[in-house]
């Protein structure tokens, strides 16, 4: 018997049959995934926010015994089916569920969530009758309408490169309220208290006859930042960083000389001190900063002449930009939902 006996003819038939109910079923499916879809939208808007997710996920689990059903009502012959077109079936259904009910309970068809705001306040501690800065980042995914605070009365927030301020100063401690409104009208609020006290910085006492090697301390509150600051001071149009030298009490102690540049020998000097708070939110490059002023010291050097040849002090550690936290779960589900679905396609 020659070889091309034993191969049987191929049933064009059978084969377009197969596959004319292998497109059918996956149109029926993909259809039947934006309808749950649409559906479990609707369901999420009027579910509590704590079992929403489970109770949709559930729902589409569950209505998969109806795609049974939809396809015998129209006409495709399931006792044809084996395990593998079974699955896959079940599968095309629930990624296309998933795709579509994540975008669905996304804008632009929906919203839900108010503004998100993240507050800081700069310094935590300031001086009485300074300016702090009240800097708010506030992002929504239709976008914000308005900010305002309340302090002293209601004013809106001046916005600049995405971020909205307001600056203040009293001499005692006040609270204040932001109510941020996105387009949907959708609101936000966040309650904070600005603190304001005396010698949040200081130095204990101008001085007479000091040398280049003298020691002058400038005490700090510690709580003028949850991050690390920088102290300096300006001494005849330089500016003069300070280093740190330990802590006592409420205060850090931070110390510098008369032999940096600056200073002049055998002359009445004057230096007034700052503490400079840094902030950088993440995703945001720029640079947010305010200042706690001291007073203004006089001292009187002798004719030393070590007095004013070093260069300031270079301060690391401080505060810089951070990277954007990573998309969340939605976005990540979407992507994935819509791979299988083109995978699937293309099987």
């Amino acid at each position: 018997m020659d070889e091309e006996d034993d191969i049987p003819e191929f049933d064009v038939k059978a084969f377009k049959k197969k596959e004319r109910r292998k497109a059918k079923t996956s149109i029926i499916s993909f259809l039947f995934g934006i309808i749950i879809a649409l559906i479990c939208r609707f369901l999420w808007v009027n579910m509590d926010v704590s079992i929403r997710w489970a109770l949709t996920f559930i729902f589409a689990l569950a209505s998969i015994g109806f795609l049974w059903k939809i396809l015998q009502i129209l006409n495709v012959d399931i006792r044809a089916f084996g395990k593998k077109e079974w699955l896959g079936s079940i599968a095309f259904y629930f990624f296309t569920w998933l795709a579509f009910f994540v975008l669905f309970i996304n804008p632009p068809f929906y919203d839900a969530s108010p503004p998100e705001i993240s507050v800081v306040v700069l310094p935590s501690l300031q001086e009485v009758n300074e300016n702090a800065s009240i800097i708010a980042k506030i992002t929504d995914n239709v976008g914000v309408k308005e900010a305002k605070i309340n302090l002293s009365g209601e004013h809106l927030m001046n916005k600049w490169n995405g971020v909205y301020s307001y600056n203040y100063s009293s001499d005692k401690d006040i609270p204040f309220k932001i109510t941020a409104i996105d387009k949907n009208n959708h609101k936000a609020i966040y309650e904070g208290m600005l603190h304001f006290r005396k010698n949040v910085i200081y130095i204990e006492k101008n001085e007479s006859n000091i040398n280049a090697s003298h020691e002058i301390k400038i005490w700090v509150m510690k709580n003028i930042s949850m991050e690390k600051f920088r102290v300096f001071y300006k001494i005849n149009g330089y500016e003069i960083n300070a280093t740190y030298n330990g802590e006592s009490g409420n205060y850090y102690i931070y110390k510098t000389t008369p032999s940096y540049e600056g200073w002049k020998a055998g002359a009445e000097n004057k230096i007034r001190i700052y503490a400079e708070v840094i902030h950088y939110f993440p995703g945001i490059k720029t640079k947010f900063s305010s200042y706690v002023v001291g007073n203004e010291y006089k001292f009187v050097t002798t004719n030393d002449s070590n007095i004013g040849q070093l260069k300031s002090p270079v301060i690391k550690g401080l505060p810089t930009s951070a990277n954007l936290r990573t998309p969340g779960f939605e976005l990540f589900a979407v992507v994935i939902a819509f791979a299988i679905i083109l995978w699937r396609r293309k099987k």
